[in-house]
């Protein structure tokens, strides 16, 4: 509920939506009785002090920036700012402030602008903290709370995004704390970006925090603010902010806290807390914290389940020390970690061999030319029992251990053969770069003819796909393509029918899906893809590091940030070399859901795979002189299937 300047009497938040009209919400608060009338004049009362009082201390901030690469000046989107004392100490969002703009200002409410200083960022909660001249009055709000915040409690968003002149005012209640891993609260009030950087208020005008754009992972400006004006909004809290303030007003920034583990299991509520892998040059690497180790408890807090991990760490700040208990051999051992900002970026290291599950090791099938394995002379029919010491029993703990190995330092396996065990030490080799040029013959291939294309679709969306996939209803595991058409593509059919001998020949399922409007891809399709893609899943068996994401024309780059968005469920995404890809957040790769990228076309790698590739994503390249590789290059499909085929090697 938003509104601009006055609000409406707030006790009758809930009763007005049911009724079409204002006057016939006036009559039916009339037959309200003395005493509830008397208790909703009072709270309406209550809330129109709370803003009065807390308006003063709200702020507008203008930016202006310079584009380096076009040489404008570019204006930023007015945001909101809280004084937070009389020095002149402004608390406003990142949002827009992730770059230092050529010039911020502070506006005031009766028109006046002075100049403000960035003196430094919150990276974990998306706070900046400025500093303009000290106003010289009271108009400011305090961080000290009398009391802990409380669900259900009056949330009373203050704004000064849109006007200068006129505060805007949404109210809501505390719906959740300890969210987005512990570093908010959730309110229900309609938070649009203008009120970004404003205070959230109780009924008494106390501060319950800042509100921020946010999202779990790291995102990008665009994605942390998917659910503005959705009734879902986060603010962090007035208590968190004072115990660090001293440090920002000090010039310190704060970033999050990393320590470099992996559970082995990614269902939150797992009561499994064991480490599959612990990363590389990270403090849990060097306080030594192992794989095989079963984590029990952080800074003294059990850990119960899977999701206590990431609730516990999440506040957490780069620097701060804390003490890990695991459990080892049947032994608790405690170990002291101060967490890091940055770990060195994760790049999957491979051994080069495919392998299939038996009992509690795994049967090499395959060994790829000039790979760790060949040189190490692995053999086909070798069980891994081992992998550095940890014994194997399931294919995608073996993939992790291999994926996190250090670089430089050699893996050593313990493999079956012949009935004896036999121990290997392998060099191991990142992912390559170049698509593998040759692959097992399938055991039980499937003819092209006994493949069929069936409509797919949502009951809530207007986008339509098809689906090529084997007939009948034998489930062999299939890799899964995904193919976003061109937005204005009438018939789907002839996409999905040019993939046929390609889908044959790898086993790979092609879901082919159009976008709901002629001219554009929207962002908030994504979702819409996701849902497709789970669609097919429980109509086919697909091999879950074998579901990739590919796209025609605009298709191509929403293909990009499909991926990127949805890295629990794809492992891999094609996109043209002439495409412009954006509107994702260009983290670091993570190996509990790794990625690849596929570039087709051009002869060299284009300035965003490079970057790309910076930040730990193995990204290989099929060139082609086709305008669109994807349609017109046989070479290209089978690159592709030889690709998606490949993904799930060790």
């Amino acid at each position: 509920m938003r509104q601009n300047n006055q609000s409406p009497r707030p006790g009758r938040r809930f009763i007005t939506p049911f009724f079409a009209g204002f006057g016939l919400a006036v009559a039916v608060a009339a037959s309200l009785s003395p005493g509830v009338a008397n208790a909703q004049d009072a709270e309406y009362a209550a809330i129109q002090q709370a803003i009065q009082q807390t308006a003063g201390a709200v702020v507008q901030i203008e930016t202006i920036g310079a584009s380096a690469s076009q040489g404008e000046l570019t204006l930023g989107a007015p945001i909101s700012g809280t004084r937070i004392d009389d020095q002149g100490h402004v608390l406003t969002s990142l949002w827009g402030l992730e770059e230092t703009p050529a010039s911020i200002l502070i506006v005031e409410a009766d028109g006046s602008r002075q100049p403000a200083e960035l003196v430094a960022r919150d990276f974990s909660r998306e706070l900046v903290l400025l500093k303009t001249k000290p106003s010289g009055s009271a108009n400011h709000v305090a961080l000290q709370r009398s009391e802990k915040v409380r669900v259900g409690q009056w949330a009373i968003a203050v704004g000064r995004g849109i006007a200068p002149e006129t505060p805007s005012v949404s109210i809501g209640i505390v719906s959740a704390t300890g969210r987005m891993y512990g570093r908010a609260v959730q309110i229900d009030a309609r938070i649009s970006p203008s009120f970004y950087g404003g205070p959230v208020v109780d009924i008494e005008g106390e501060m319950i925090g800042i509100s921020v754009p946010m999202k779990p992972e790291a995102g990008s400006a665009g994605e942390k603010s998917d659910w503005y004006d959705s009734g879902i909004a986060f603010v962090v809290s007035a208590e968190a902010i004072a115990s660090r303030i001293d440090q920002m007003k000090a010039g310190k920034d704060i970033r999050a806290g990393k320590l470099g583990i992996v559970p082995a299991s990614k269902m939150p509520f797992s009561d499994d807390r064991t480490l599959s892998a612990v990363l590389a040059l990270s403090p849990a690497k060097r306080a030594g914290i192992q794989a095989d180790d079963e984590l029990l408890a952080i800074d003294g807090e059990a850990v119960r389940w899977n999701a206590d991990i990431k609730q516990l760490l999440g506040p957490r700040d780069a620097g701060e020390v804390l003490k890990i208990k695991v459990l080892r051999d049947e032994k608790e051992l405690e170990f002291e970690v101060e967490l890091a900002a940055d770990i060195p970026a994760f790049r999957p290291r491979v051994l080069g061999v495919l392998a299939d599950p038996q009992g509690e090791s795994l049967e090499i099938t395959h060994i790829f030319d000039d790979s760790a394995a060949a040189k190490a002379k692995l053999q086909i029919g070798d069980t891994i029992q081992a992998i550095d010491g940890n014994k194997i029993d399931d294919i995608d703990r073996a993939r992790l251990l291999v994926m996190t190995h250090p670089p430089g330092e050699d893996l050593d396996l313990t493999v079956l053969r012949d009935g004896k065990p036999l121990d290997v030490r392998c060099d191991l080799q990142s992912t390559p770069d170049t698509v593998v040029a040759e692959l097992p013959e399938l055991k039980d291939p499937i003819g092209e003819e006994a493949w069929e294309i069936v409509p797919r679709s949502l009951p809530d969306v207007s986008n339509t796909s098809r689906l090529l996939k084997p007939k009948g209803d034998a489930r062999p595991s299939l890799g899964l393509l995904v193919l976003l058409a061109r937005p204005g593509t009438e018939k789907l059919e002839p996409l999905a029918e040019a993939w046929r001998s390609e889908a044959a020949e790898h086993q790979i399922a092609v879901l082919v899906i159009g976008a709901a409007e002629t001219d554009r891809w929207k962002p908030a399709e994504s979702d819409v893809i996701v849902r497709l893609i789970q669609q097919a899943q429980k109509a086919i068996n697909v091999e879950p590091q074998q579901v990739v994401v590919a796209g025609y024309g605009a298709g191509s780059e929403m293909s990009m940030m499909v991926a990127m968005r949805n890295r629990e469920l794809i492992r891999g995404a094609v996109a043209a070399a002439g495409s412009r890809p954006g509107g994702f957040a260009l983290s670091e790769n993570d190996p509990a859901s790794p990625l690849q990228f596929l570039v087709v076309g051009g002869d060299e790698m284009p300035i965003w795979g490079r970057m790309i590739a910076n930040v730990g994503f193995p990204v290989l390249q099929a060139p082609s002189s086709e305008k669109e590789p994807l349609a017109d290059d046989p070479k290209i499909q089978d690159t592709v299937g030889r690709w998606i085929r490949s993904l799930d090697r060790i």
